[in-house]
């Protein structure tokens, strides 16, 4: 503020000084000009003023000029009246011409101020654009370095399971192995589609009241072989009266199992973990604190963005993408809900909460349930539809052990071929075929009556609610997502009662 005054005195003091030089050199040219042309001089100082001095400047001396011309140059001097319309029609000129300087001064002013700004807004967008190509190349980094880490026992163990496959426990644990590796690949997947559906806004939840009690307890669960690895000690106090919130199911078991396995992970071997779960001010707060290695006060501001990593060097002693706490944030926020950490530095642990309102659960009504009666695969036939020969191959492999007849086709047109010699009970379809893609197979063959009762399931990597939406208008009856679980998709087949065989 001091600084805009100083800037408008000294302006205002430029116009004086411009109106009064001005004013001088009038008078020395008046014995040549006489009367004629009183205001022609103190064009000039408008001019300087609005050039060096700014608008306010130029409107300064523009009536500092009518004045001095007026009261020194017009006749009667030495007063402010003017009698001759001739000097009136100057006067205006003068005050029209002036104007039109300063317009035109503060117009060009106001242009290249704007130029400088966006100049320094390139530069800036300039930056930003350097430090995200940076990011996004530690982060691809980073990510070959996450996804190598599972792939290299994953190869390994399928070499010695091919050496060693007389040997039943050596062979057992390798395959153990491979499915915690695949676990991991997994997981890692799952995180990056997860942030990406929050980025573009169609992360969707299924609210319904629930006792957060169970979302703790899953997530216990989820992570214990995480714990038990690392030789926690975990203490858990929880209430005995129920933590009622709205929620999804699912996302509330995440946040806190990658709360968890957040504090398993940066807590040496050996440490405590301790999950704290009450009611306080309306509100849910469940808390995860540990002796781990704690958080500097940088770190703690950033943690919670998506690929953050507190220890980014080649040498860091912990791996992940840094998504987990990233959706933890979103997740929470999406549940009108906040989470904070508290650490009080390297070394030192830290305190996770997360706050969620507060909801009384309805008291729970007694319903009768239908037992489904599961069918029994042996001799079932089955059409596996997919690009990925080893894929199909593979999963034709296991459906033989489970007694099913398996036909297994690689495309859209060879699928349809097949499907004029037999009818299937159960078609797996991938839905990204070259050419001919699974939506338009599934149409096709909902459009054959001779097919009619064939169970059609989706087999894709592709698993949102608009990918799910659009399967099922192409007519197919349920969606699983690559990976697909053996267990999930023989208990799926089981139930799925088709209609024919």
């Amino acid at each position: 503020m001091r600084n805009g005054w100083n800037e408008q005195f000294r302006g205002f003091m430029f116009a004086i000084a411009a109106t009064a030089a001005a004013l001088w050199v009038r008078t020395l040219l008046h014995p040549i000009l006489e009367d004629r042309l009183p205001f022609g001089v103190f064009y000039l100082s408008v001019i300087i003023s609005a050039w060096l001095g700014g608008t306010a400047s130029a409107v300064v001396a523009m009536v500092l000029g009518m004045v001095a011309a007026a009261h020194f140059i017009i006749p009667p001097q030495s007063s402010l009246l003017i009698a001759e319309p001739a000097d009136w029609v100057s006067l205006l000129i003068y005050a029209i011409v002036g104007a039109v300087t300063i317009v035109t001064f503060e117009k060009t002013r106001c242009e290249q101020r704007e130029a400088e700004q966006r100049s320094c807004e390139n530069q800036e967008l300039t930056e930003t654009l350097k430090r995200s190509d940076l990011q996004k190349d530690e982060y691809l980094a980073l990510l070959a370095h996450e996804l190598r880490n599972p792939l290299a026992p994953i190869a390994t163990s399928v070499d010695l399971m091919a050496r060693c496959r007389d040997d039943g426990r050596r062979f057992d644990a390798l395959r153990r192995a491979v499915l915690r590796q695949l676990s991991q690949l997994v997981r890692i997947v799952d995180d990056l589609l997860d942030v990406s559906r929050y980025l573009q806004g169609k992360m969707r939840l299924l609210r319904d009241p629930f006792d957060l009690r169970e979302a703790v307890g899953a997530a216990v669960e989820m992570v214990q072989p995480q714990i038990d690895e690392r030789q926690h000690d975990v203490r858990l106090l929880i209430p005995d009266v129920a933590i009622g919130v709205s929620g999804d199911r699912v996302r509330l078991v995440q946040v806190v199992s990658n709360l968890l396995s957040n504090s398993a992970k940066y807590t040496p071997r050996g440490g405590r973990i301790c999950i704290d779960l009450r009611a306080e001010n309306g509100e849910a707060v469940l808390s995860v604190s540990d002796n781990g290695i704690g958080i500097a006060d940088d770190d703690r501001r950033r943690i919670f963005e998506a690929f953050a990593q507190v220890d980014s060097s080649h040498t860091r002693d912990h791996g992940g993408l840094g998504l987990g706490l990233a959706l933890v944030k979103q997740l929470c926020e999406l549940h009108e809900g906040t989470v904070d950490v508290i650490s009080r530095g390297p070394g030192k642990g830290s305190r996770f909460e997360i706050r969620l309102p507060l909801v009384e659960l309805p008291t729970p009504s007694v319903r009768v349930v239908e037992k489904q009666e599961s069918i029994d695969l042996e001799s079932t036939s089955v059409l596996i539809v997919d690009d990925n020969r080893d894929a199909a191959e593979t999963l034709s492999m296991l459906l033989t052990f489970e007694g099913m007849n398996a036909t297994v086709a690689y495309d859209g047109p060879m699928a349809l071929d097949l499907l004029r010699k037999q009818k299937p009970a159960f078609i797996l379809l991938d839905i990204g075929l070259p050419g001919m893609d699974g939506y338009e197979v599934a149409r096709r063959i909902r459009a054959d009556h001779g097919q009619d009762g064939v169970k059609i399931i989706a087999l894709t990597g592709w698993g949102g609610p608009e990918d799910r939406r659009r399967t099922k208008e192409a007519g197919f009856d349920d969606h699983v997502v690559k990976p697909v679980d053996p267990a999930n998709l023989v208990s799926l087949l089981r139930g799925a009662q088709p209609q024919s065989a």
